[in-house]
């Protein structure tokens, strides 16, 4: 206890390890007031709004145009068809707006994958469009079908403001990279600081190795983890004190199978979790080896940023990589692309999955605990011989 006390007073006196917690904390809370403001001009009935404005704006200018080109009764007649069609679309969409404002979600919805099918000629078969906007369209129909059953508030696409889904999103741009690279700057400096020129100064503690050993890397996996929580917390509260807390079974389209499925963010946030707490063991593990063989503050980092951040990056963006991405512990940082199926989908590997990435980390995890245990241990047995040798 004396030494995790010791540990801690080091890591608090040194201010550098606490700006780039405070600058994490603050880039969560900026995000989500972004969100919260932009929410405004994309949210359900902002664009709901445009659409009527937009089709108010091409009813003036049918009548404009008819006014001044329709010679024939069959023309005038063509012209009153599609102003029939505007204007009963308006209705609709004036209809829906005010379902959704009275909180009548489930109505709403219904209005909306409604005239979605019609406009994209799901009824009549005739869909002609692109594959991209085809699948924004399934994957917005999927989504409104589930929040239909649920008869729940929607959130915006990848700029939720409501605490469940904002929470998932900031586990998703902000942990795989910045989160590691904050950890490698905060944890560095005292996994190196018990070095004197090249010595382990823990190893010269009338305690045996695995004790030294063990109660460093509780301290920086307790450091890390407590950061982790208190993320999650800042990121959950304050969304849910400015939008609402959402609910945990809200929908999130994926692909599986070529088919467009929805998951409630709850069961993703569940493997997401999983996965990032093992990856954090993983990232103090990878620090206090490096820190064995470098000895010092810039090379352990420099390194240490290197092994944990370039499989993150490279995964799915170098071709040959992508047939064993499953094996890299470094994949399965990308944890909410793992639950959700899009780096399975990207790297084409269908082996890239939750149970792999739940392998994959414990066996990574077991191999750096060994060898983090074997190289103090073999240390430290060489420092006792020579001392020994010098009392003979």
């Amino acid at each position: 206890m004396g030494q995790q006390k010791l540990y801690f007073k080091k890591f608090y006196k040194n201010k550098g390890n606490w700006l780039p917690i405070i600058v994490f904390i603050v880039a969560i809370l900026f995000v989500l007031i972004m969100n919260t403001r932009v929410s405004e001009e994309r949210g359900f009935t902002a664009m709901a709004q445009d659409e009527i404005k937009a089709n108010k704006e091409i009813l003036t200018l049918n009548e404009k145009t008819m006014e001044e080109s329709a010679k024939t009764e069959k023309d005038r007649a063509d012209f009153e068809a599609s102003e029939k069609i505007n204007k009963a679309r308006v209705k609709e969409q004036e209809q829906m707006v005010d379902l959704y404002e009275d909180g009548k979600w489930a109505e709403a919805y219904r209005i909306k994958i409604h005239l979605l099918k019609e406009s994209f000629g799901m009824y009549t078969g005739d869909m002609e469009a692109p594959t991209e906007l085809k699948e924004s369209i399934y994957r917005q129909i999927a989504i409104y079908t589930k929040l239909e059953q649920l008869d729940i508030k929607a959130d915006q696409d990848d700029m939720e403001t409501q605490g469940a889904t904002f929470l998932y999103r900031i586990l998703a741009n902000f942990m795989p990279v910045l989160f590691v690279i904050i950890l490698c700057f905060t944890l560095n400096t005292m996994f190196t600081d018990r070095f004197r020129n090249n010595l382990d100064r823990d190893l010269l503690l009338p305690q045996k190795y695995v004790r030294a050993t063990s109660e460093r890397l509780f301290f920086g996996l307790l450091l890390s983890i407590t950061f982790y929580v208190i993320s999650c917390m800042i990121a959950y509260l304050s969304a849910s004190l400015l939008s609402g807390a959402g609910s945990f079974s809200y929908p999130i389209a994926i692909n599986m199978d070529s088919n467009i499925i929805t998951k409630p963010v709850g069961a993703l946030l569940y493997q997401t979790i999983c996965l990032q707490a093992l990856a954090i063991i993983l990232v103090v593990l990878t620090l206090d080896l490096v820190s064995k063989l470098c000895k010092r503050v810039m090379p352990t980092l420099f390194i240490s940023l290197l092994v944990l951040i370039s499989p993150v990056l490279a995964v799915g963006k170098i071709e040959p990589l992508n047939r064993w991405a499953h094996l890299l512990p470094g994949t399965y940082f990308n944890a909410t692309s793992i639950s959700d199926n899009y780096l399975s989908m990207l790297c084409g590997n269908e082996h890239i999955n939750f149970e792999n990435g739940m392998l994959v980390l414990f066996i990574a995890i077991l191999i750096l605990l060994i060898l983090n245990y074997g190289i103090d241990s073999r240390r430290g047995a060489k420092l006792t011989l020579n001392a020994h040798q010098k009392r003979v």
